[in-house]
């Protein structure tokens, strides 16, 4: 059964704010690789709200608030049994009830299963949102997006879907809230009918990070742009997309407003990088001594104890380099950022520094942040 007042537009409202992934309105989402973060395959778009999607669509998308109560019942059903076998971490249960295209490489999702099982003791499960898009209409081998445009019934905000090379067919995503244990999660499941409602998809994340949840986290971007605290604000803007999206490839009238506010907010040097640096377009850093360093990802993420926020730095390693010389240099990098930009030193209590090479396992160094001078 779903859980509390769904059922209507004003309940997907307070909803949204629970789960709806960043971003600028409309903007594409492609589904990549394997981690445990993002799309697992079966590249899909997901459908919310009441309303078919604006005609200029050929599929259309449509909310619980517009189901029909068996199929509502059916889907709810589905998506418990879903999330009840993760939480046991039951693979066979959920492989059994897996479209083939997805089982058939289901190593990838067995580790994430497994590794969210872990986290979910003493949660309970309730079935929060349903979603039920229909793109039976797109011809096979299609790989432009499908593209599903969900306004909500009464409001002038709206809900967007863009997928590339989805295959024709009935989808339906469901989150379910796991609660009332030590660290709450979101479960999304992507299902296709296929004989039954079968799983395509598997998208968990945890709903908080050091004690707090998205909303605290924009909370306190706001507080820090204020101060002037640009890198700050910018990394918990970062903070609070990724707790309060349900998957990578949603967009949102809501979000589009927190992403909005980074933008704003972004210190000049990523202005240009509303995803922030990558291995294409890294932030170059000099150094008091004038020592180049290239950033290819920014982040935060809970320290093990889960009562504070550890700041996450990639950089590119020298391949050729030394262990104890690789050492070193991993400590210049977070030397380098956090003498640039001080700020960073109330935001967290240590940095893990990763320094990627090339094909090999990344050299990882974890300093306390009261340890670097």
């Amino acid at each position: 059964m779903l859980c509390g007042e769904r059922h209507s537009d004003a309940g997907f409202q307070s909803g949204i704010q629970n789960g709806i992934k960043r971003g600028i309105l409309r903007r594409i989402r492609t589904i990549t690789g394997s981690t445990a973060k993002r799309a697992l395959p079966v590249a899909i778009a997901l459908a919310l709200l009441p309303v078919a999607s604006a005609p200029v669509f050929a599929q259309s998308c449509t909310t619980q608030a517009a189901l029909q109560p068996a199929l509502r019942d059916t889907l709810a059903g589905a998506a418990h049994t879903l999330g009840t076998a993760v939480k046991a971490g039951d693979i066979a249960a959920l492989k059994a009830i897996t479209i083939p295209e997805y089982a058939n490489n289901f190593a990838p999702t067995e580790y994430l299963v497994r590794t969210t099982s872990e986290k979910l003791a003493g949660n309970n499960l309730s079935v929060t949102q349903l979603y039920v898009l229909d793109a039976t209409t797109r011809k096979a081998g299609d790989t432009s997006e499908a593209d599903f445009s969900c306004p909500l019934k009464g409001t002038t905000s709206e809900v967007d879907f863009s997928i590339a090379a989805l295959p024709p067919g009935r989808y339906a995503f469901a989150m379910v809230e796991a609660t009332g244990g030590v660290h709450p999660w979101l479960l999304s499941f992507l299902l296709q009918d296929a004989g039954g409602w079968k799983m395509a998809g598997f998208y968990p994340h945890a709903r908080s990070a050091a004690g707090h949840d998205g909303l605290w986290y924009w909370t306190a971007a706001r507080e820090h742009a204020r101060a002037k605290q640009s890198w700050l604000a910018w990394l918990y803007f970062r903070q609070a997309e990724e707790l309060l999206s349900p998957a990578s490839f949603v967009t949102s009238t809501l979000l589009d407003k927190l992403h909005s506010e980074q933008r704003i907010a972004a210190p000049p040097e990523l202005a240009d990088m509303p995803e922030g640096p990558s291995t294409t377009t890294p932030l170059v850093l000099k150094a008091a001594n004038d020592v180049e360093f290239r950033f290819t990802s920014l982040s935060s993420e809970s320290a093990p104890d889960d009562k504070s926020l550890h700041l996450v730095l990639h950089y590119a390693a020298d391949a050729n380099a030394a262990a104890d010389a690789l050492r070193t240099r991993s400590e210049a990098v977070a030397k380098a950022l956090i003498d640039a930009h001080p700020e960073l030193r109330q935001g967290y209590s240590a940095v893990l520094v990763f320094g990627d090479i090339p094909q090999q396992n990344p050299v990882v160094l974890s300093l306390d942040m009261d340890k670097i001078p």
